[in-house]
């Protein structure tokens, strides 16, 4: 978790496509002008695509200006952005984009720091990885290290498949395996308030925790997405990622000290101590749905939008109940849920606190953390109503919006690349928990398989989601959070 000033070169992989658009040349910009990249800094897009310097330069401006944070364009910015037309599969287009490493390197007088974002579709990290040691860009005096996008794989075996691939010439060490989902401060806030309150952590455990939600739904479709998104689904879209990585930093045990190091092996044994999913289990915990058109005429049905087969088993909706074997845990349900079309949008997590015996209230109390919107976390306590009976009268604490009126929240991509140029892997998933990730997600997706198919569309959109997920919940007497 750096702030100091960066620089090095940054090649970008993909550098005309939609995640480079939408996240990585916004990030840059704003690093750049928050003088967290120093003027020591050159990125090189690098892609197919016929192009000049000064016609990327006009790419990356339009991007800047229609990204997160955008205020006020620093044009200096553009100048540290050069182009090669690169097919990734050529090796003579290594060499010639090594030539133009170097070149900006002396340019720039850039420290030895050289980062390959892989922004590429994954059947391709093979050829780029073995061209970019055969045109001997690895050779230049340097650390040189790479950042690939999730999901990693599509299932262990191939998630091991490609891990193998990238150590053809990158040490562990300098493998950055993308979720921009820890990039959150508010998610990281999760962690440094527990770190930071005693009080908060000598309750976070099974005699005051009835259960915890961790919830990422979407109000939007899938939209033009179809092709990926059927072959991925919200299990391994969402779950095997985003929400296991946040479960990781709620249910960890502190550690002594946040350093990378410390945090990783913490989240390592979380994972480790989530089952592995049985066929009953899954039939049981774990709640799938596909949305339909909604009546509003909003929405198509997820199997009419363009690219998805019309008998589309794809999933847009999980919702799962998941059990930390801990002693710290025992006892308490880890529910989280997401899926598209939904009515609501927001990524929060809620720890549900256990109510007084007998006391009966309209709201649970609860700790809240609010991550987007960015809002900070929330308290709902009980006190005493102003009568001559002991009624219960819900009070909510928080958010504190005038904490964070004159403060600057970074884009979770911003906080990533900038780890990224100074070498901190904290935010970053280690390949051992991608491992475990996948072990409990493959476990879910057997079990599926040999299941009878989906009655789909079970969920319409602009709603809530299926109506299994909220029987989920039920079954515990338990319910789950909605915000609108």
């Amino acid at each position: 978790m750096s702030n100091k000033q960066s620089g090095g070169i940054l090649v970008l992989f993909g550098a005309t496509g939609d995640l480079a658009s939408r996240m990585l040349l916004p990030a840059l910009h704003q690093l750049y002008q928050r003088g967290l990249i120093s003027e020591n800094f050159a990125l090189i897009g690098a892609a197919r695509t016929e192009m000049t310097d000064e016609e990327f330069q006009e790419q990356v401006r339009e991007a800047v200006e229609n990204g997160p944070n955008f205020e006020k364009l620093d044009k200096t910015f553009l100048q540290h952005c050069r182009y090669q037309t690169t097919d990734n599969t050529k090796v003579e287009d290594l060499k010639q984009l090594r030539k133009k490493m170097e070149s900006m390197a002396k340019e720039f007088d850039t420290p030895e720091e050289y980062i390959y974002y892989y922004s590429i579709a994954p059947e391709i990290y093979d050829e780029t990885t073995t061209n970019i040691k055969e045109a001997q860009l690895t050779e230049l005096n340097g650390n040189h290290r790479v950042i690939v996008e999730k999901p990693v794989g599509d299932s262990l075996e191939t998630a091991e498949e490609y891990h193998q691939i990238l150590h053809k010439v990158f040490d562990e060490e300098d493998i950055f395996f993308m979720d921009h989902f820890p990039g959150m401060d508010f998610i990281q806030n999760i962690l440094a308030t527990r770190y930071y309150n005693p009080f908060i952590e000598g309750i976070w455990n099974n005699q005051f925790v009835e259960n915890i939600q961790i919830s990422l739904p979407e109000n939007l479709s899938i939209e033009d997405r179809g092709s990926f998104y059927d072959e991925n689904g919200a299990l391994l879209d969402m779950f095997q990622n985003h929400l296991l990585q946040i479960l990781t930093l709620v249910a960890m045990e502190l550690p002594d000290e946040l350093t990378a190091e410390n945090i990783h092996m913490k989240k390592l044994e979380v994972l480790k101590n989530v089952p592995t999913f049985t066929k009953e289990q899954v039939e049981e915990k774990v709640v799938r749905g596909q949305y339909k058109a909604d009546s509003e005429g909003k929405f198509n049905s997820y199997r009419s939008e363009q690219d998805v087969p019309s008998d589309s088993n794809t999933d847009t909706y999980v919702a799962i109940e998941l059990e930390v074997d801990t002693p710290r845990w025992k006892g308490v349900p880890f529910y989280v849920r997401t899926g598209k079309a939904l009515i609501e949008q927001h990524t929060a997590v809620d720890v549900m606190l256990k109510p007084a015996k007998g006391m009966e209230s309209d709201v649970a109390p609860r700790l809240s953390f609010m991550a987007e919107p960015a809002q900070g976390m929330s308290l709902v306590l009980n006190q005493k109503m102003p009568n001559n009976e002991y009624e219960p009268l819900t009070t909510f604490i928080g958010p504190d919006q005038k904490s964070f009126e004159d403060k600057y929240i970074p884009h979770p991509y911003e906080n990533m690349v900038q780890e990224a140029l100074a070498g901190d892997r904290t935010y970053f998933t280690t390949f051992e928990e991608i491992k475990e990730q996948w072990r409990i997600t493959d476990s879910i997706a057997a079990a599926w398989k040999e299941l009878p198919e989906p009655d789909f569309p079970n969920y319409r959109a602009n709603t809530f989601g299926p109506i299994e997920a909220e029987e989920l919940l039920a079954k515990n007497n338990h319910t789950w959070v909605k915000r609108i």
